[in-house]
């Protein structure tokens, strides 16, 4: 047996959940500037963007429910347009965000100005494997559209009936079992996003998928914990204040409350993004750099 083999196939030790859980919330804390100098170019411009397309979209659906008739207008080609830019822009400054918040947790190199790495090749090969990440994750809703499309015709609009039932069942439970396969396999891979970060072009899919071995759920829970959490957290302040004060609120003050909301939480959800990253730095780092030890 070769030494790269053995290598390969060696047992890792597990990765220290809580540790690695609480020093990506320490480093995104101690370090805060440093998150600022990767981020606060793209927090404007997505804010900035948002807003406008927001205001945008809330003047044209005004205008389009006072228009008697159906069907509604559609949206300008204009205001789809900037929403398609917002969304791509909102996508690059995460992934800008991402590289460099890999960067200074793996290599310890701090970030430089805003935006600055948008043509590295690091970021671009960031941005198409995470791309396949999330291709990954539709592929099990292209599946069973298929039996959908093809042997229930109209079963949108027809009542099932007792032989349809049985049918539609097990394509739901196919449809659960094959995204969570989808979501472990992306999951034990998505340690390569790091990897291509810092250059790591060497590590395959199947080594990533060996020494990933036994770590789903921590892998799973770490990133809800860094990732989702901070969002959750955002999304109910942000219902309780569009809610708060007089009940019902008005037809008129509701859209306003919602038009301020839309580019703080924009610019929230970049400005929160590298307490997830350092999560996957540092899964990546115990993988395939050393274990993850950190002091008590």
């Amino acid at each position: 047996m070769s030494l790269a083999t053995t290598d390969l196939e060696a047992a890792y030790p597990k990765l220290p959940f809580w540790d690695a859980v609480s020093f990506a919330y320490y480093t995104y804390v101690t370090n805060f500037k440093d998150v600022l100098r990767a981020s606060w170019l793209w927090l404007i411009v997505a804010a900035a963007l948002t807003a406008t397309a927001g205001r945008w979209q809330s003047s044209w659906m005004a205008t389009a429910m006072q228009k008697d008739g159906l069907p509604r207008p559609p949206p300008p080609t204009e205001l789809v347009a900037l929403t398609e830019l917002n969304n791509a822009v909102m996508i690059f400054a995460g992934v800008s965000i991402a590289v460099a918040w890999h960067r200074f947790m793996i290599l310890g190199e701090r970030p430089t100005f805003c935006g600055s790495n948008v043509v590295s090749r690091n970021l671009w090969r960031y941005l198409i494997f995470g791309f396949l990440l999330c291709a990954l994750m539709f592929v099990p809703i292209a599946i069973n559209l298929f039996p959908f499309r093809y042997f229930l015709p109209g079963f949108a609009t027809v009542t099932m009936n007792t032989h349809s039932g049985p049918t539609v069942l097990a394509l739901v439970l196919g449809f659960f079992a094959l995204y969570a396969a989808a979501t472990i396999v992306a999951l034990r891979l998505c340690l390569l996003l790091p990897a291509r970060a810092v250059g790591g072009t060497e590590h395959t899919l199947r080594q990533t998928w060996k020494r990933t071995r036994g770590n789903t759920w921590r892998l799973f829970w770490g990133i809800a914990l860094t990732t989702a959490l901070p969002l959750l957290v955002a999304q109910f302040i942000t219902l309780a204040w569009i809610s708060s004060g007089h009940w019902p609120i008005s037809p008129g003050e509701l859209p306003i409350r919602m038009l301020v909301a839309s580019p703080i939480i924009a610019a929230y959800s970049l400005l929160v993004l590298p307490i997830g990253i350092g999560f996957l730095s540092l899964a990546y780092g115990h993988f395939f750099v050393r274990p993850l030890e950190l002091p008590e």
